[in-house]
């Protein structure tokens, strides 16, 4: 099996050195390039044509955004952006997975080994899952109607995403009719600096107001919660939200599998979820809780998925009800909740 070539730009000399020291550790990827700054990191993806690019959000003469703008353009490439740990840094990241980027890496906070080491894990893990991830996603071709229904029953829509999920949320909350009443709870995976970024954006993007959640929210029609990043999220018996500093699962924290379970524990079958793209298996088994207690599982489709890894855990597992494109999915919710029942097909196209 070939290598993933890779080209890393940085303008920092020991970023540079940092980073081709944890990708000569990977076997199954190759160094082809290293870029100083934006024009550099733009001629190396027109002329190497690289499996995978990193790309440093800052950097002089073209920062990373414009980078990503001019190469997504001009010669499609799968990009990680390394961003650091600042309101600033999260704000631009999201801009850049809106742009095309398929995920993000924080750089290490210090230079401590175990902070090096997991930013090590966490980058190769990300070229793994990007050398095949879509570039880019299909336009939306369904959207709901203009109007929201009136919903018949008590429902809550439970949404999860991880790699891809910024643009794919988004892309969700842009196609929710107006007067969309359901509560709406939202588990991304990204760190805690990134998330209120993330909850200001959705909020801007749709009819549904959004914020980050906070200990003892309750599920409030009209308003959409996301999780913070780094606790989990469950609800409480009574349906309350509790924040929690737990050890993380499936390496991650939020982790979608809490919310989901405690979910259908709290609300039964008022639970409609919603698996959208990301790698690994968290999801899964919170989608076959909520089958179980009685509630519906909407699964994002391969073919519009940056990386089919949750939906299709969630499927094999039993815990998808439908399976749709991006694009129909908010349709479909909107379909459920106001009584017209489920999809027709599985799917909407």
């Amino acid at each position: 099996m070939s290598k993933i070539r890779v080209v890393i730009a940085d303008d920092s000399a020991l970023i540079r050195s940092v980073l081709k020291d944890m990708l000569s550790q990977f076997p199954d990827v190759e160094l082809v390039g290293v870029a100083r700054n934006g024009l550099e990191a733009v001629e190396l993806a027109q002329r190497l044509r690289p499996d995978v690019m990193t790309l440093d959000v800052e950097m002089p003469q073209l920062d990373g955004l414009g980078a990503l703008r001019k190469i997504m353009a001009e010669c499609p490439t799968r990009v990680i952006m390394l961003s650091s740990l600042t309101t600033a840094g999260s704000e631009t990241t999201l801009e850049a997975l809106h742009e095309g980027a398929i995920d993000f890496v924080c750089k290490p906070a210090n230079g401590a080994p175990g902070a090096i080491r997991r930013t090590r894990d966490e980058l190769h893990s990300k070229i793994l899952a990007a050398a095949t991830a879509r570039i880019g996603s299909p336009p939306t071709r369904f959207r709901a109607r203009e109007h929201a229904p009136t919903s018949v029953g008590d429902h809550i829509l439970l949404v999860t995403a991880s790699t891809g999920g910024p643009k794919a949320l988004t892309a969700l909350f842009e196609t929710l009719p107006n007067g969309f009443n359901v509560p709406i709870v939202v588990v991304q995976h990204m760190p805690a600096t990134f998330t209120p970024s993330l909850a200001a954006r959705l909020a801007r993007s749709g009819p549904v107001d959004c914020r980050e959640a906070v200990n003892g929210d309750r599920p409030t029609k009209g308003l959409a919660l996301v999780a913070p990043g780094g606790m989990h999220l469950v609800f409480t018996r009574g349906g309350s939200i509790q924040l929690t500093d737990e050890p993380p699962l499936h390496g991650v924290k939020p982790a979608a599998d809490l919310m989901m379970i405690s979910g259908a524990e709290a609300f039964g079958s008022r639970v409609v979820g919603v698996v959208l793209t990301g790698m690994g298996r968290d999801g899964a088994k919170g989608s076959v809780a909520i089958r179980n207690a009685g509630g519906v599982v909407f699964g994002e489709s391969e073919e519009t998925c940056t990386v089919y890894g949750m939906p299709k855990a969630a499927l094999q597992a039993g815990g998808v009800t439908a399976e749709l494109p991006l694009g129909a999915i908010s349709y479909a919710v909107s379909e459920f909740v106001s009584g017209h029942g489920l999809p027709k097909e599985t799917r909407l196209a």
